[in-house]
């Protein structure tokens, strides 16, 4: 039995069990009965252990179906557990002792798939100096795989949890995409709504029409017809890779040079300390405040015309869903499109603009970038802390999840991208099981990812808290590109 005791402590869990049975605790001894326990591939029953401490408790949905246990900060993670006649879940606690275990069944051996997977991800993210990822591969609802990798902290210190919280950039927009298409479903909103209302016309669904023309300084005339569909393809009309933008033509010649030698000079993520010195703003930039910045900028061609990738048009889609909705945009996102799936509130938020705010989930990301900070004006900063209001991007690019959650709106939800990556109009629609070959990138200092819906039904996501895309010069890797490859091999060796 000591050797069972200390085999069951002894190993990180990473597991998936079809049985559903809930914890319970008893507060009179402090002891807390488990049903089901899974140990690498052995299952370990009615183990009954004291608990050292409280670390956290989680709301939402139970996360997933077996506890976890971490030898390495001796922490339970618990989906589920029964306290008198109340429910907690997603728990993690300290372990005190172990006062017993029940029975095991035979060990399995890893599946191909976990296998194939492990033997592409481990050694790539290593050569290339990844040091935390995480991926979680599903079909029809049922994790196939999730893994962890690597540590939470730059030292080494503290292995990565299979359910962190990571920055997913980009691979936010099919979601942002999916709540505008609920809401148009809803008759909440309609696709050809103009995004800007004419003069003197107030922001309604009745009139059409959703941010006030008070936010918009430009005289071009164009930006009235900008319609939502429009911004759902990123055919708005804004070319970040030009220079015509308000927030370009109005910097100095040094910061000019920065935006040109950082990509995309006109995208509106780069532009928040210029919104701030221009505007001797004391504080970040408030979403508003960025809009009508922005605004005072001509269209670089007619809304309708090329499909040009455009951070900005999804920001505007961010608000929009909050208008319509008479919510957050997160609280939208979670109640309408996530929760119904089983992701939890706490699987899906705004990144903090500040590393010190950060989600105690969230790993450190890797980025030599600099720039300067909205938070402390006047100071450079890491790329990661402090240079942009996130709540200003979360539809666009600053958005924590999980890999599991966005594995699970992949399997509901249509991915439309174009060849290069743009979004298209049907982004976001239900798929109501049919299945679809598209992808999304994200990638931001610091962060790379990929969200993957497959032919076969399969979806999977992986997060990683590097770019090799914003680091050093010369030749750079293509993190979401290479792990796509590598993943899709891996699943086809895996049998699916």
């Amino acid at each position: 039995m000591n050797k069972l005791i200390k085999l069951i402590f002894s190993c990180v869990v990473f597991a998936w069990s079809s049985a559903w049975a809930v914890d319970t605790y008893n507060p009179a001894n402090g002891q807390l009965t488990i049903p089901t326990v899974q140990v690498g591939t052995t299952t370990f029953t009615n183990v009954v252990i004291t608990v050292g401490s409280i670390v956290s408790v989680g709301n939402g949905s139970a996360s997933g179906q077996v506890d976890i246990y971490d030898s390495k900060t001796n922490q339970l993670t618990i989906p589920s557990v029964l306290v008198g006649a109340t429910t907690y879940n997603n728990v993690v606690i300290t372990v005190g002792s172990v006062v017993s275990v029940g029975g095991t069944s035979s060990p399995t051996p890893p599946s191909a798939l976990a296998v194939a997977t492990d033997a592409f991800m481990a050694p790539y993210l290593s050569s290339n100096g990844i040091t935390a990822a995480t991926l979680t591969i599903m079909k029809n609802g049922v994790v196939l795989y999730t893994q962890a990798y690597g540590y939470k902290d730059l030292a080494g210190t503290v292995p990565l949890s299979a359910n962190a919280l990571m920055t997913g950039a980009s691979i936010v927009k099919p979601v942002t995409a999916s709540a505008i298409q609920k809401l148009a479903n809803a008759g909440s909103l309609a696709l050809t709504d103009k995004v800007f209302c004419a003069l003197g016309v107030t922001p309604s669904s009745a009139n059409h029409c959703w941010i006030s023309s008070t936010w918009v300084t430009s005289t071009d005339v164009r930006i009235q017809n900008i319609t939502i569909s429009h911004l759902l393809a990123h055919k708005g009309g804004w070319d970040r890779g030009l220079t015509n933008c308000y927030a370009y033509q109005v910097s100095p010649s040094p910061t000019r040079t920065t935006l040109i030698n950082n990509g995309s000079p006109c995208d509106p993520i780069q532009h928040e300390a210029i919104v701030q010195a221009v505007g001797s703003l004391t504080a970040a930039p408030t979403l508003e405040q960025d809009i009508k910045f922005f605004m005072n900028g001509r269209l670089d061609f007619a809304p309708g015309g090329p499909a040009i990738y455009s951070n900005f048009g999804y920001m505007l889609l961010g608000l929009i869903v909050e208008s319509a909705s008479g919510t957050d945009f997160n609280t939208y996102v979670t109640a309408n499109i996530l929760s119904p799936l089983g992701v939890s509130s706490s699987d899906f938020k705004t990144n903090s603009s500040l590393l010190v705010n950060a989600d105690s989930r969230e790993p450190n990301y890797i980025t030599t970038l600099t720039s300067s900070s909205v938070y402390a004006p006047g100071t450079t900063v890491s790329a990661r802390n402090g240079v942009l209001n996130a709540a200003n991007f979360m539809a666009a690019a600053t958005t924590a999840m999980t890999s599991k959650a966005m594995a699970t709106f992949a399997g509901n939800f249509k991915i439309d991208t174009d060849a290069n990556g743009v979004d298209g109009a049907n982004n976001g629609l239900p798929l109501n099981g049919t299945t679809n070959s598209a992808y999304h990138r994200g990638d931001l200092p610091g962060t790379a990812a990929i969200l993957r819906q497959l032919p076969s039904g399969v979806s999977y996501a992986v997060l990683m808290n590097k770019n090799d895309l914003y680091e050093g010069s010369g030749t750079r890797k293509d993190y979401p590109s290479d792990v796509k490859a590598g993943i899709d091999a891996a699943i086809t060796t895996g049998g699916y």
